[in-house]
């Protein structure tokens, strides 16, 4: 991966991502976010309390310095599943616009070669598998909760081909 020998990457981040269209909002509201939130249109800036959206250009190893690679995988067909929500990467010489097909894996350096910006959903809702890595050892003194670790554990044993129960239920 970018260099990156695979035994040294593991998993940083990952969630399946759901992005609708965003109803206006005005003065209270765009400050708690919780028409957008009740939309299904969660905007992760505001529960952080800065600016970022998914449609503002933006690089993400600055919200997370631990994020080293960046992918996506989309789930859903643009124009029929959904109208807007394209990956645009902001080059000084020419963009570069990803239209979202499902089984469509993007990957990217995490870095500042990689600010994009994804377009806003207008239609429908865009579904995608959004997954960042990292070399960097896991923080051991980072808990995580027991749906999260009890995922791991599984998703352990079947890379390993040792268990191929489903998935444990959150």
């Amino acid at each position: 991966a970018f260099g990156t020998p695979p035994e040294r990457t593991r998993l940083s981040d990952a969630t399946l991502t759901r992005l609708r269209p965003t109803p206006p909002l005005d003065g209270a509201e765009a400050e708690d976010g919780r028409l957008a939130s009740e939309a299904g249109a969660f905007d992760v800036g505001l529960c952080r309390g800065d600016h970022f959206s998914y449609w503002r250009p933006h690089i993400d190893k600055v919200s997370v310095p631990e994020y080293e690679h960046s992918a996506l995988l989309y789930l859903g067909h643009h124009g029929a599943d959904f109208d807007g929500g394209r990956l645009t990467f902001f080059d000084p010489d020419a963009d570069a616009v990803v239209l979202p097909e499902a089984g469509l894996l993007v990957s990217f350096p995490s870095g500042p070669p990689s600010l994009h910006a994804v377009e806003r959903v207008s239609r429908g809702a865009r579904f995608a598998l959004t997954m960042w890595f990292t070399t960097a050892p896991p923080d051991p003194s980072s808990p995580l909760d027991s749906a999260h670790a009890a995922l791991l554990e599984w998703a352990s044993r079947a890379a390993d081909a040792e268990d191929p129960s489903p998935a444990p239920s959150p």
